[in-house]
């Protein structure tokens, strides 16, 4: 008679049969189904973050017609005014903020820099009767998340000439992580020369 508590290498206790592993399918095809579905669901929240700019509360932009390069090229800046603020402490949503653009328009079309060339140097385009412009934050500037800089931080100009000077709208967000939420934040801004 054999000893019940001695079984053959590799097979599993009271049954006699080689261990169950999971499926090939299981073991690669459920990691890859949920690091797609966390792709899809950024990049759906980011085209609806960026769809719903427009309809972020407290400022109306208004709204114009395009002018010569003339009118844009140059140095502007200005002190804007804070309309929104989300996702930050009060301490992190300061009420006015100076802010430098350098629009060069030496090629079509115009491209603008804000601050300095570490906020990237993107084309100013006009649609729906404003100047628009989008860029990354730079990580020395950018809201830290757990003590880094957030990766996701963006800028976002809106401005119609008219007068002699650009009004419209700087700013700047971030979407959210897995350890910390979205910020918004925005200022109501008029330029002038210089």
């Amino acid at each position: 008679m054999s000893d019940p508590s001695r079984r053959r290498p590799g097979t599993s206790p009271g049954s006699g049969a080689p261990p169950r592993r999971p499926a090939r399918w299981a073991t690669v095809g459920v990691p890859v189904a949920l690091a797609a579905l966390i792709v899809l669901a950024v990049a759906v929240y980011l085209v609806v973050d960026r769809e719903s700019v427009d309809a972020q509360p407290g400022v109306t932009v208004p709204t114009g017609g395009p002018v010569p390069s003339s009118e844009l090229a140059g140095e502007w800046s200005g002190e804007g005014s804070l309309t929104d603020c989300a996702g930050l402490d009060d301490v992190d949503c300061p009420a006015g903020r100076q802010v430098v653009l350098a629009i060069e328009c030496s090629e079509r079309p115009c491209v603008v820099t804000p601050f300095e060339r570490g906020y990237g140097q993107p084309p100013l385009e006009f649609q729906d009767g404003r100047y628009r412009a989008a860029g990354p934050v730079p990580a020395k500037s950018a809201p830290t998340c757990g003590g880094a800089p957030t990766a996701s931080a963006l800028w976002r100009l809106e401005i119609v000439a008219a007068d002699g000077r650009l009004a419209g709208t700087y700013a700047e967000s971030t979407v959210q992580g897995f350890d910390c939420g979205a910020t918004w934040l925005r200022w109501q801004i008029t330029f002038e020369r210089g």
